[in-house]
């Protein structure tokens, strides 16, 4: 599965989460990011087939461990800004979301920068 796969599907499942009225605290959020068990951790939180759930059973390790690579390094250079630069302060899912975000343009950033310096 691609990177741009990856955040995708996660992204998506994280809005399904917060449509349906999930919340978590920014601070709990950060620590499994810390704890580099955030996929896991949400999985056992929701399971799959449970009224709310998720379905991250297209993660393989290598996918799970890219996720965690990747949070964790925005959580390195922005923890305790949450509020400041992105605005949320009450739902760390919220955060998820924006950083994921960011993960996508990170991406496309590197992936299309040849494309952007031609033009």
């Amino acid at each position: 599965m691609r990177k741009m796969t990856t955040i995708t599907i996660f992204i998506q499942e994280i809005s399904y989460l917060v449509d349906h009225g999930a919340s978590y605290t920014v601070d709990e959020i950060n620590q499994h990011i810390e704890k580099r068990d955030l996929v896991d951790w949400l999985e056992k939180e929701l399971p799959f087939g449970s009224e709310l759930s998720l379905d991250f059973s297209l993660f393989k390790e290598e996918h799970r461990r890219y996720l965690h690579d990747e949070y964790d390094s925005i959580l390195g250079g922005y923890q305790g800004q949450e509020r400041r630069k992105w605005g949320i302060e009450n739902n760390g899912l919220n955060l998820l979301i924006s950083w994921g975000t960011e993960i996508i343009r990170d991406i496309h950033g590197r992936d299309n920068m040849d494309e952007w310096i031609e033009k």
